[in-house]
């Protein structure tokens, strides 16, 4: 059981970048080495983490994702003020996967109400910052329904398994819409990082570049 690496588990555009950047920013308690960066629409792709995330969209063999990640302290010279346990992102699909595999684990779950505003926000985030494609809707349009459809596809599986009590599960409105005070607590009591550690100025800032991110897609509709 991999103690050493506490992965987060998400589907594009629900924040598993952000929520890796905040709890490791927090680990640390230095936001000037571990500082928040984010695009026009609140991507935190380029934001400080422990290492960087598995390169393999959901997809692919979960088993590709987790080699990556249980191999790369040991065949990459990580960084040697790096603390364990290292925290970092990956689309991996199989909860019981994760959990057979590495003895905690963070997970980003959402509701079918949510699916709507989380494709607003991975056509936002991703689509219009990684593929340079602005929110002009005949630009946005034809990757709508496709982003809709995978994000509908794997809410099945992102979502609360009481089954698997070792994982830490974060839902999308704790992430986006929520006190931030009830956010912070559950990584708080579930990593025994301090609570002062953690950032509201952080969160806010997330959520508006979000909520920015949102309100242009929405008005090219």
């Amino acid at each position: 059981m991999n103690t050493d690496i506490i992965p987060i588990s998400y589907v594009g555009g629900t924040g598993g970048n952000f929520l890796s950047y905040l709890v490791v920013a927090a680990k640390y308690n230095d936001y000037e080495k571990y500082p928040l960066i984010l695009s026009d629409n609140g991507n935190a792709h380029a934001s400080p983490k422990d290492f960087p995330m598995a390169p393999y969209p959901l997809h692919i063999d979960d088993n590709l994702k987790i080699n990556y990640l249980t191999t790369y302290t040991k065949f990459t010279n990580i960084e040697k003020d790096k603390i364990k346990p290292y925290y970092t992102a990956g689309h991996i699909v199989s909860n019981k996967l994760i959990v057979d595999t590495f003895a905690k684990s963070i997970r980003i779950i959402y509701d079918t109400d949510d699916i709507k505003e989380i494709t607003h926000v991975f056509l936002g985030k991703y689509i219009s910052d990684s593929l340079l494609v602005d929110t002009n809707k005949q630009k946005i349009s034809p990757y709508y329904i496709s982003m809709e459809y995978q994000i509908t596809k794997y809410s099945k599986f992102f979502i609360y398994e009481p089954q698997y009590d070792s994982a830490l599960y974060i839902s999308w409105k704790e992430l986006y819409h929520l006190d931030p005070s009830i956010l912070i607590n559950k990584l708080h009591n579930y990593t025994s990082i301090p609570i002062e550690n953690f950032s509201m100025d952080v969160i806010s800032k997330w959520r508006e570049q979000t909520k920015k991110c949102i309100e242009n897609i929405l008005k090219n509709e």
